[in-house]
């Protein structure tokens, strides 16, 4: 019971740090995370949360990238593996993983499986470069690093909205 009290102080004290540093460093950061194999970077004022997996429940009759339903403090959330989902990988196994929640106000319970995170980003140590393509709505921009590491933003909004992510069901 010791070990569950410790994982909700951290994702408390996690929580306080993301917000703490958004308001430090204002709106030019984003939190960078893994998935699929790829970089990719998100507003933090799209997400809720970031959490570590808990027991996902299999749900039958559904795409790939479906990966189930979790319960986060009461509340049910569709579970996406990202990388799946973007045809970038297999699926995620069981084990180290996190889910990045959507916010609230896009009226979904959802949340993104991914590989990890790797903390906050300042877009000044970024240059922008040429538009995403088309294909995917989702993808808010794209940014390469001075270590030449090309990063994705994830526009959450726009990917819980698309017809393509509502549809898991076969």
């Amino acid at each position: 019971m010791k070990d569950k009290q410790s994982l909700r102080d951290f994702q408390t004290q996690l929580a306080e740090k993301l917000k703490a540093a958004q308001v430090a460093t204002g709106p030019s950061s984003k939190l960078g995370f893994i998935a699929g194999g790829r970089h990719w970077l998100v507003s933090l004022e799209q997400i809720n949360e970031v959490v570590t997996v808990p027991e996902l429940i299999a749900v039958p009759w559904v795409q790939p990238w479906f990966a189930g339903v979790a319960s986060v403090r009461g509340a049910l959330f569709g579970c996406t593996d990202l990388g799946v989902f973007l045809n970038l990988s297999e699926a995620l196994p069981q084990g180290e993983s996190h889910l990045l929640l959507a916010h609230p106000r896009f009226g979904v319970n959802a949340a993104l499986r991914i590989e990890r995170t790797l903390g906050l980003r300042s877009l000044d140590k970024l240059m922008r470069e040429a538009s995403p393509d088309a294909a995917t709505p989702w993808s808010a921009g794209q940014w390469r690093g001075l270590d030449d590491q090309v990063w994705t933003e994830l526009d959450v909004e726009k990917l819980v909205a698309s017809p393509t992510f509502l549809e898991a069901g076969l």
